[in-house]
């Protein structure tokens, strides 16, 4: 893994699952708030991976085409 990698899962994804599970923990009434982020937050992902896929895939964003 690439030290990026590691930074976003220091810095990014752990707090994001620490807070869900809190945010879960806290919703006594069962309104599912904590789902409807995880949701949110997957499908924000899934845009913006399908985003910069689509970049590198054009052959205009990559360090290749730099020579």
């Amino acid at each position: 893994m690439s030290t990026m990698s590691f930074v976003f899962i220091g810095l990014m994804l752990i707090p994001f699952i620490i807070f869900l599970v809190w945010l879960i923990k806290q919703d006594k009434k069962k309104n599912y708030l904590g789902i409807a982020v995880l949701i949110a937050a997957i499908i924000v992902a899934v845009i913006v991976a399908i985003t910069i896929d689509a970049k590198f895939m054009d052959g205009t964003n990559t360090i290749s085409n730099t020579q």
